[in-house]
């Protein structure tokens, strides 16, 4: 029998004795004859070579779900972001709000899930009507006041709303909406906020599709400018002529 030096008795320090030194039966072949190993285990194993090889084809067939889950997961990404492309196509050649509004409420619905979604601007002064779910609001609305602290991390908030604000932007359909995606807008004369509401549970969290949504945010926000700036400059033209 093999002798060996400073071998603990316990089984736990046995255990972590061969799990640091794996090789142990392999110098060690002569004690194989002294142990005593169970020949029936657990699904007719008949060998602890045939339990290894288990236990080993158990974790490739982990292994493998997890790497088709994330082919899966890399190849709906990948389809999503042609999508978004080919939104944010369509964005650039936006030129009412209501077009914005129409397409917006489109694929937010379709891609997000999204049954409400508020674009809110918060300007001083406001000259603009509103338009559905496009909504101009003076800079320092009590509406405004609310997302001080949105405004101030400046980073997209996934359903952490306190009841008063969601009150305030879903109004009577407050109940019905259970998850919520918010995404800060910073200009140099305004301020704004887009909001997603869904009815679905844990529909939006943090990761490659809120960064999309942040995308779509700053195309429309470029949109939003660009039309109003167009109106005004209108407005100033009827009111010198």
């Amino acid at each position: 029998m093999v002798q060996t030096k400073d071998l603990p008795d316990s089984p736990e320090d046995i255990i972590a004795y061969l799990r640091n030194h794996p090789d142990f039966f392999v110098k060690h072949t002569d004690i194989l004859s002294e142990l005593n190993i169970p020949h029936n285990t657990a699904e007719n194993i008949t060998s602890l070579i045939e339990y290894q090889v288990a236990q080993l084809r158990q974790e490739n067939s982990g292994l493998n779900k997890n790497l088709q889950r994330s082919e899966k997961d890399v190849l709906q990404q990948r389809e999503l972001a042609n999508e978004i492309h080919d939104l944010s196509l369509q964005l650039m050649q936006i030129d009412s709000l209501k077009k914005l509004n129409d397409l917006l409420t489109k694929n937010l619905k379709h891609h997000y899930s999204a049954e409400r979604f508020l674009f809110l601007v918060f300007q001083t002064p406001v000259r603009y009507k509103n338009c559905s779910n496009i909504h101009f609001h003076e800079a320092n609305s009590k509406l405004a006041f609310m997302f001080t602290e949105l405004f101030h991390h400046n980073k997209p908030l996934c359903d952490s709303l306190q009841t008063e604000q969601l009150e305030a932007l879903f109004g009577a359909e407050t109940e019905s909406i259970h998850s919520t995606a918010l995404i800060p807008v910073q200009q140099s004369g305004w301020h704004g906020l887009l909001v997603l509401g869904s009815t679905m549970q844990d529909q939006y969290s943090h990761g490659f599709k809120i960064d999309l949504l942040n995308y779509i945010t700053m195309i429309s926000t470029a949109v939003i400018e660009n039309i109003v700036s167009i109106s005004h400059t209108n407005q100033q033209g009827e009111i010198s002529s």
